[in-house]
C-alpha cells in the first residue's frame, strides 16, 4: 500500500470541513447560492439514502466553470450535515501529486476504513471531482458500481467524458449534463429572485410546440400577466451582465470585471491544455494556436476552413479537428447549414459560443468590450444557440441549423423531424426580411422572432414578434 497516498487521505478527510468551506463560502462566511442541478443530485442521493431508487452513481459533465465542484461540494456538506459518511477528493489533485488513479484511490480508503467498499453495511457517498483526470475512469467505475451495493458515487468531469464512457456504464450511471446558467438562474443566484412555478415550461411549450403562429401568440397572451409580474422584481440592465458574463457563477463573485475575464482566458487555456489533448491529436504548436483560432471565431464565427488556412497556416483539416474538439468539449456549438447532405458539405459552419461570456471576453483583452451595443446581437445569437442546444439537441429532441444564404435567418429548429420553426435573434430593430428570404425556400410551421417591443403577430407571414422579457424566462 502506498503510505504518501493514505496519508494524503487521511488529512483529507481530516480537513474535509475546511476544504468543503472553500468551495461553499465566499470569503467573508456568506453561503454561495445552489444551481437549480442541486435539487436533482439531492433526489439521486436521497433515493439511495432511502432505498426508493437503484441509482448508485451520477456523472456531472460539462465544460470548466460552470459551478460542478461547488455544487458536489454543496450536496457534500449536505449530507454530512446529515449524519452520513462522506468524502470528496478531486481525483485531478491526485493524479497530479502521486500519478494514480481511481482504483489506487479506493484502496487507499479501504486500507483507512478497514475493510472493502463491497462490504460496508452503511451508505457511503463518495464525491470524485474531475474525473476523466484519470484515463481509466470509466472502467475503475463501472467495477465499483458492480461490486459495491451501499455507495453511491457523485462524479463531475469534462464535458468530454460522456465520448469516453463505455456501455455498460452507460447503462449503469445517470448522468447529468450542466451547462452554463439560463437568465432566470443567473437572477436567482445573483438576486434571490426565484422563477415563477410553471411559467419556463408554459413558455417554452407554448413557442415551440404550438400548431400554428396564432396558437403561440394566443398562449404567449395568456402568460403576460406572469411575465409581467417576474419583471416587476427584475432590474432589466441586468440583461446585459447576463450577456457579458453572467452565465458563469463564478463570475458573480469576482470584484471587478478585469477579474471575471482574466478567470474566463485562464479557463479557456486549461481547456485547451487539457481536455483538447484527450479529444484529439494535436501537437503544441497546434494548441499553440488554438486560442487565436477562437478569437477569429468570435469575430467572425462562420469564417470559412479555407480562410482561416490561410491566416494562421495550418491544414485545414487540422482547423476542422480543432473545432470538432472545442465543439466536443462544449465550448462550442456547432450550426451546420441548413439544406441536404451534399449542398452543407460545401457551406462552412456557423460556430457560436456555449455562453456569450467566452466571446466578450475576447472583445474586452482586444480593448473592444465599449462595443457592447454593436456587438450585443452576437453575444445574444449565442445566448439563444445555448438555449437551443441545451432544450433540444441535448435532450435529443432536435437540431439546429442557420440559412448560409445572404441574409438568411439565424436559426432553423428541427424537433423530432416533425416540425421546423425559423428563428431570427435580434436585440434592437428588427424587420422580417431574414425570416421571409428563408422561407422562399424552407417550408416552416411557423417563425419566431426573439426581440425588443411588444407581443405581436403577422398572420399572413406567420411570424410571432417574441418579446425579450419572454425569452429570458425560458
Amino acid at each position: 500500500m502506498n503510505q504518501e497516498l493514505v496519508q494524503y487521505l487521511q488529512q483529507q478527510i481530516r480537513t474535509n470541513n475546511e476544504r468543503l468551506k472553500r468551495f461553499t463560502h465566499d470569503r467573508e462566511g456568506k453561503k454561495y447560492p445552489s444551481r437549480f442541478m442541486f435539487v436533482k443530485i439531492k433526489q439521486y442521493i436521497n433515493g439511495f439514502v432511502d432505498k426508493t431508487s437503484e441509482s448508485k452513481m451520477v456523472i456531472i459533465p460539462g465544460f470548466r466553470g460552470v459551478g460542478k465542484t461547488t455544487l458536489m461540494a454543496q450536496a457534500c456538506t449536505e449530507y454530512k450535515h446529515r449524519g452520513y459518511d462522506v468524502l470528496f477528493l478531486s481525483v485531478e489533485d491526485v493524479n497530479n501529486l502521486f500519478a494514480v488513479g481511481i482504483a489506487e484511490l479506493m484502496s487507499a480508503y479501504e486500507y483507512i476504513l478497514g475493510e472493502s467498499l463491497e462490504a460496508v453495511n452503511k451508505p457511503i457517498i463518495i464525491f470524485l471531482d474531475e474525473v476523466q483526470s484519470d484515463p481509466k475512469w470509466a472502467v475503475t467505475l463501472k467495477s465499483l458500481f458492480e461490486k459495491t451495493s451501499n455507495v453511491f458515487f457523485c462524479c463531475t468531469g469534462s464535458s468530454a467524458v460522456i465520448l469516453q464512457t463505455t456501455t455498460n456504464l452507460a447503462r449503469r450511471a445517470i448522468f447529468e449534463r450542466m451547462p452554463p446558467m439560463c437568465f432566470t438562474e443567473y437572477q436567482m443566484v445573483k438576486n434571490g429572485i426565484y422563477p415563477m412555478n410553471g411559467l419556463k415550461d408554459n413558455i417554452r411549450q407554448t413557442i415551440y410546440f404550438s400548431k400554428s403562429a396564432i396558437e403561440v401568440y394566443e398562449g404567449l397572451k395568456k402568460n403576460q400577466s406572469s411575465v409581467n409580474q417576474y419583471w416587476s422584481k427584475v432590474n432589466r440592465s441586468d440583461i446585459r451582465e447576463y450577456l457579458s458574463y453572467g452565465s458563469l457563477p463564478f463570475a458573480l463573485m469576482m470584484p471587478n470585471e478585469t477579474a471575471v475575464y482574466d478567470s474566463i482566458s485562464l479557463l479557456i487555456d486549461k481547456i485547451i491544455k487539457l481536455d483538447l489533448p484527450t479529444l484529439g491529436s494535436f501537437d503544441q504548436d497546434t494548441l499553440g494556436n488554438v486560442k487565436r483560432i477562437i478569437f477569429a471565431i468570435a469575430e467572425n464565427d462562420t469564417t470559412s476552413l479555407n480562410e482561416l488556412e490561410e491566416k494562421f497556416k495550418i491544414n485545414r483539416l487540422t482547423i476542422s479537428n480543432i473545432f470538432n474538439a472545442l465543439v466536443k468539449a462544449e465550448l462550442l456549438i456547432d450550426v451546420p447549414a441548413y439544406g441536404s447532405n451534399m449542398s452543407v458539405a460545401k457551406k462552412p459552419h456557423k460556430y457560436l459560443f456555449m455562453t456569450s461570456a467566452i466571446r466578450m471576453s475576447f472583445f474586452y483583452f482586444t480593448g473592444q468590450e465599449s462595443t457592447y451595443l454593436t456587438r450585443q446581437g452576437k453575444l445574444f445569437e449565442d445566448s439563444i444557440g445555448a438555449h437551443l442546444y441545451r432544450e433540444f439537441v441535448l435532450r435529443h429532441q432536435g437540431a439546429i441549423r442557420y440559412d448560409s444564404a445572404q441574409g438568411g435567418a439565424d436559426f432553423i429548429l428541427q424537433i423530432l423531424n416533425s416540425k421546423q420553426i425559423i428563428i431570427e435573434a435580434g436585440i434592437g430593430s428588427k424587420d422580417k426580411r431574414q425570416i421571409i428570404n428563408s422561407n422562399k425556400k424552407i417550408n416552416s410551421d411557423y417563425n419566431i422572432i426573439f426581440c425588443n417591443g411588444e407581443l405581436k403577430i403577422d398572420v399572413d407571414l406567420k411570424i410571432v414578434f417574441v418579446p425579450l422579457d419572454y425569452y429570458f424566462l425560458i
